[in-house]
């Protein structure tokens, strides 16, 4: 069984360089509603919608909940 790993054998799957001072961004709760609208409205997956707008799925998921809570 071979353990090594060539890398020139494996492709680069996705490589994301951040570059600039890493700032928090300011959304604001109309930005955040249509993103997280747009989970339904596309059909695509949160983790998919999340990288499409430069989030951690993590923040969508915790969006998607403050607007459920705040509707119920």
């Amino acid at each position: 069984m071979d353990t090594v790993h060539s890398a020139i054998a494996e492709p680069v799957r996705r490589l994301e360089v951040f570059t600039g001072a890493g700032r928090r961004r300011k959304w604001s709760d109309d930005d955040k509603a249509r993103i997280v609208a747009e989970i339904v409205a596309s059909g695509d997956s949160v983790c998919s919608v999340a990288r499409r707008h430069g989030l951690s799925p993590q923040q969508l998921f915790g969006w998607r909940r403050q607007l459920r809570e705040a509707a119920g």
